[in-house]
């Protein structure tokens, strides 16, 4: 927009104010991520060092101005211009990409935690970040070929009109991610510090060996007393919940499930509360009750939960398994 406006006229020296941080923006991005899916993480000294390269980037302005300023032009138009700025280009792409991939794998350690621990996990789930990272990627590395072909074929002489399309891209996708991240709630789970421990172990944790004789023994009684006890019906059932309920330690509960049961948490509820709606549909006393109706009493607490747990269990979608068990005989 500076240059458009030939704000210089006006102003002669304003391309000495350093305007581009793009070597920030993947640390920024990246300790953002972390701190969501970590509430037990803070910021510290040692984090300074990821935006080391934003010196890098001053200096290279510096360099650029000096210059400007010795030939009495505006920056763009000096030789060390031409030389540096692909280099800082090329350097925040590769900077940037490289914590997106970071920040995404954060976000896939994340949600598999959240399905060890929480059976109606979308309320805290991160999947709008998920694909604006990837998004926010593959818009930067399209600049590869824009830089490439500016450098090598016109000799970075392209004017900045050219570069409008992806620029205009990369700003809304920038303030996109912004906003989302500002308007939404802060993701805080109330557990978090007292499962930090768990988090830990589940995240890493492999099954190596068959389950033990004592764990199968657990896991029949885990089922029956899901059966008779109806835990599933709690919409805000945890894994820390039910091992209060049941009177066991977490850890323990996690094994059991996913060892004796081979499952995660999540799959675990959400397949009792998937079978009673079935239930329900069969039984002719449940006619006056909707589809959501019946979700919201058998534990979920979101129609886009409901949905989508429903199909991946069952491979077909609420509507239309009630449309296909019209014709058959139902329960009294």
């Amino acid at each position: 927009m500076s240059i458009d406006f030939q704000i210089t006229n006006y102003l002669p020296h304003f391309y000495l104010i350093p305007l581009n941080y793009s070597l920030a923006l993947g640390p920024l991005l990246y300790l953002y991520v972390k701190k969501t899916t970590d509430y037990s993480y803070h910021l510290s000294k040692r984090d300074s060092i990821h935006f080391l390269p934003v010196i890098i980037e001053l200096c290279v302005h510096i360099i650029i101005s000096q210059d400007a300023l010795s030939n009495n032009v505006i920056g763009i138009e000096t030789e060390t211009y031409l030389i540096l700025m692909p280099i800082t280009q090329l350097l925040a792409i590769i900077s940037i990409i490289t914590y997106c991939i970071y920040a995404l794998r954060l976000i896939k350690t994340y949600h598999s935690w959240l399905k060890k621990n929480y059976s109606n996990n979308d309320a805290y789930s991160l999947r709008w970040l998920y694909r604006l990272l990837i998004l926010f990627a593959i818009l930067w590395f399209l600049l590869v070929p824009y830089t490439f072909i500016d450098y090598i074929i016109y000799n970075f002489q392209l004017d900045i009109s050219d570069y409008y399309p992806i620029y205009v891209l990369l700003s809304i996708i920038t303030i996109w991610i912004s906003a989302e991240a500002f308007l939404r709630p802060e993701i805080i789970l109330l557990e978090a510090n007292k499962q930090n421990d768990i988090y830990k172990t589940n995240s890493s944790q492999e099954i190596t060996k068959s389950p033990s004789e004592e764990i199968l023994t657990k896991a029949s009684w885990l089922k029956e007393q899901m059966e008779t006890n109806l835990f599933y019906l709690n919409s805000e059932l945890t894994l820390k919940s039910l091992a209060d309920n049941l009177n066991i330690h977490p850890n323990l509960l996690s094994k059991i499930i996913n060892d004796g049961l081979g499952k995660n948490f999540s799959d675990f509820v959400n397949e009792y509360r998937v079978n009673a709606i079935i239930d329900k549909l069969h039984s002719d006393k449940y006619n006056h009750i909707t589809l959501l109706g019946m979700s919201y009493e058998c534990g979920f607490n979101s129609k886009t939960t409901f949905n989508r747990v429903f199909k991946n269990i069952t491979g077909v979608t609420p509507i239309y398994y009630k449309k296909s068990i019209k014709s058959t005989p139902k329960k009294d």
